[in-house]
């Protein structure tokens, strides 16, 4: 009876955790809001493009759609606003795999001195997130970070 009782107890206690995970997720608004997420639909602008952070020598950025809304796979560079110049972001939202929208004001190409060859880049004049917002790389810090926004807590040191 009394090891009925504890897992009772014990899976309340996990269905009360996914509640209150869905309910920070979804619907509660946290009061350190540095910037909030957008859909894709709701883009203003035709020439932007969608970035994933991607470090190697001589560039930072890997284009996922460019700005003809074409899906490719092209390392650059970004110029101008970025999340990681804007904010002291920390190194587990870095590794979260995020992808960003960049808003374009010109591309060209550049010689990259770090690798040898030509690259992409872009001026940018300012940048937002792609909702869903992943905060960390593990899965269960993440359970209840909101999706919807960065926060105060994504900063280097919680600053």
């Amino acid at each position: 009876m009394k090891e009925k009782t504890l897992c009772i107890l014990a899976m309340a206690a996990f269905l009360i955790m996914i509640a209150v995970s869905f309910y920070m997720r979804n619907f509660h608004t946290p009061e350190n809001i540095l910037k909030a997420a957008l859909k894709e639909n709701e883009i203003s602008g035709d020439n932007y493009i969608l970035c994933k952070l991607y470090r190697i020598t001589g560039f930072e950025w890997i284009v996922i759609k460019d700005e003809d809304g074409n899906n490719t796979s092209e390392i650059c560079n970004i110029v101008g606003s970025t999340p990681f110049y804007d904010f002291t972001l920390s190194y587990d939202f870095e590794q979260a795999n995020n992808t960003f929208i960049f808003y374009v004001d010109e591309k060209r190409m550049v010689h990259s001195e770090a690798i040898n060859q030509s690259a992409i880049e872009y001026v940018v004049s300012g940048w937002d997130i792609l909702y869903p917002v992943k905060h960390s790389t593990a899965y269960l810090f993440d359970l209840f970070s909101p999706k919807k926004y960065i926060t105060n807590s994504d900063l280097w040191n919680g600053r």
